[in-house]
């Protein structure tokens, strides 16, 4: 019983240490875009609590029906990056401003009208106890798209 007790705290120790994970610094939901225009997606990671390797990030949006939309764990209608994920920090702070590591995407936002699912698929792998452990997240945010 001690030794489950002893797995299951590690477990949760290096689940920790990657857990906080990405996050839209911009745009935010809920956001109005304009179709056709370049927009500068920026996304946030916080500094994990232990050793990170980050591994990948795959970047898309789906247009949503009148009573749903999809996940970005089943499909992008529009992807616009996959590859690595590399934030880094900014090189200066000043009070009251985002420290967190970022990384920025710029892509053109899709002709289409109405509500879409802005997602990002994030993968890296947490170190601890001699091992590294996956950690895998969906981030997606609601934006509404407007003809230009």
């Amino acid at each position: 019983m001690k030794l489950s007790r002893s797995v299951l705290a590690l477990f949760a120790l290096v689940g920790s240490s990657v857990a906080q994970g990405a996050s839209f610094a911009y745009p935010q939901d809920g956001d109005t875009l304009v179709a056709g225009s370049n927009i500068s997606i920026k996304i946030d990671r916080p500094t994990p609590s232990g050793p990170v390797v980050e591994a990948a990030i795959g970047l898309g949006m789906s247009t949503c029906s009148s009573d749903s939309c999809p996940s970005p764990e089943t499909s992008f209608g529009y992807l616009f990056y996959s590859g690595a994920f590399n934030p880094q920090r900014p090189a200066e702070v000043s009070p009251g401003q985002d420290f967190n590591a970022f990384q920025n995407f710029t892509v053109i936002v899709p002709s289409i009208n109405g509500n879409a699912i802005l997602g990002f698929l994030h993968s890296s792998f947490g170190e601890g106890a001699g091992a590294y452990y996956p950690y895998f997240e969906s981030v997606n945010i609601t934006v509404n798209i407007v003809p230009a």
